[in-house]
C-alpha cells in the first residue's frame, strides 16, 4: 500500500505545476498571447514584403515611363487600340460570341 503522505505530496506538487503552466499560458503576455502576437507579426512582415516589392515594381514602370518611347508606344497600341499616320488595324475575332 501506498505511503498517504507521498501521494498528497505528489497530489500537491501536480496541482502547482498545473497552476503555474495555466497562469503562463493564459495570464496577460502569456504564451499563447506571445505566440499570437508572433504568428501576426510574421503575417504582417509577409505583408510588408510584398508591399515592397509591389512598390518597387511601380517604381520601375514609373522609370520606363518617363523614358521609354517605345515601351510607351507599345502600351498605347496594345491597350487602346492606338496606330500611326497611315497604319491600318485588323481586328481578329475567336468566332465565339460574348
Amino acid at each position: 500500500m501506498k505511503n498517504p503522505k507521498r501521494l498528497l505530496i505528489i497530489a500537491a506538487v501536480s496541482a502547482a505545476a498545473v497552476a503555474v503552466l495555466a497562469i503562463l499560458t493564459f495570464m496577460n503576455q502569456g504564451f499563447l498571447d506571445i505566440y499570437i502576437a508572433y504568428k501576426q507579426d510574421r503575417e504582417l512582415t509577409e505583408k510588408i514584403k510584398a508591399a515592397q516589392a509591389e512598390a518597387d515594381s511601380l517604381r520601375s514602370e514609373i522609370e520606363r515611363l518617363k523614358s521609354d518611347t517605345a515601351y510607351i508606344e507599345g502600351l498605347a497600341r496594345e491597350k487602346i487600340g492606338m496606330a500611326r499616320k497611315g497604319e491600318k488595324i485588323i481586328k481578329f475575332t475567336t468566332g465565339e460570341k460574348d
